[in-house]
């Protein structure tokens, strides 16, 4: 358990890559099919660390990782940033003239879609559980009509060949990960902090409540409303600011929430993982 990384997906796949990049000495995988499997892994202490992917900057929040936060208690103690490169991959005989199945997560499979228009317009697109197992699913199984969509490392892992690379629609495309754990980071490094707000149930309450971070000059790098479960038209927040659980300005913003009869949950506080731009700027 000391050692060991619980992910959604497989060797070869996303959150595999970033786990080999976050804990370069941690070899040791507990690979999940789900979201859920992963969380459940750190929860019930079958692994010391999870990984997960959480935001792509084109699709957007994954919510159903919000909520496992929430239920399962756990503590986000990291991120990490992931430019995301998609490939065309098949056995070594195939020909584009020859596809004719296309294997995926449907996520990718969006993302490639205007390359699939454009040079596989006939061939059907086939939703898989991950990419890295469409891959596998591909290399073993599968003969000179299927190809699948995932990483380069999955073509090394899996004796597959590039066909085409680079094929998503956005050459730019970046998935945000988080590292949870059972227990917070107290690490003095620690300068953003993610959070689940409720305000009161008068006009004007998120006002006053994102004022409480104005006021003691926080920066939010993140706001996305969320209805609440099981409680109809009713909204909770996703923050995201710039600052960590000990500092001070933050500590004020809180209990001035507090006094505004907000509920707020902590999600955990970490360095701030490292954003890298097109144009070749970095940012923290």
């Amino acid at each position: 358990m000391k050692n060991t990384i619980a992910i959604q997906g497989q060797a070869g796949s996303f959150h595999d890559e970033v786990a080999s990049l976050y804990f370069p000495n941690l070899q040791q995988r507990i690979y999940a099919e789900s979201f859920q499997e992963a969380f459940d892994a750190v929860d019930n202490k079958s692994a010391a660390f999870g990984i997960s992917a959480i935001e792509n900057s084109l699709a957007g929040s994954i919510n159903q990782v919000y909520d496992l936060l929430l239920s399962r208690q756990l503590h986000i103690i990291g991120e990490h940033y992931l430019k995301i490169t998609l490939c065309l991959l098949a056995a070594e005989s195939v020909k584009l003239s020859t596809i004719k199945e296309v294997y995926s997560h449907p996520v990718a499979l969006a993302q490639c879609s205007q390359y699939l228009d454009d040079h596989l317009p006939n061939a059907k697109r086939l939703e898989y559980h991950d990419t890295a197992a469409a891959a596998e699913l591909v290399a073993d199984k599968l003969g000179v009509s299927a190809a699948a969509i995932a990483s380069p490392s999955a073509a090394a892992l899996h004796s597959l060949v590039i066909l085409a690379k680079n094929i998503e629609d956005n050459g730019n495309t970046h998935t945000r990960f988080i590292v949870f754990a059972k227990q917070p980071s107290d690490n003095p490094a620690n300068n953003k902090t993610s959070l689940v707000l409720q305000t009161s149930h008068k006009p004007g309450a998120l006002y006053e409540a994102l004022g409480a971070f104005a006021d003691n000059k926080i920066n939010l790098s993140k706001l996305q409303s969320r209805p609440v479960p099981n409680e109809p038209w009713n909204y909770m927040f996703y923050i995201d600011v710039e600052a960590g659980a000990h500092d001070n300005q933050l500590k004020k913003a809180l209990m001035s929430l507090r006094e505004q009869g907000c509920r707020y949950t902590i999600l955990g506080s970490y360095p701030a993982g490292e954003k890298r731009y097109k144009s070749g700027f970095t940012a923290k």
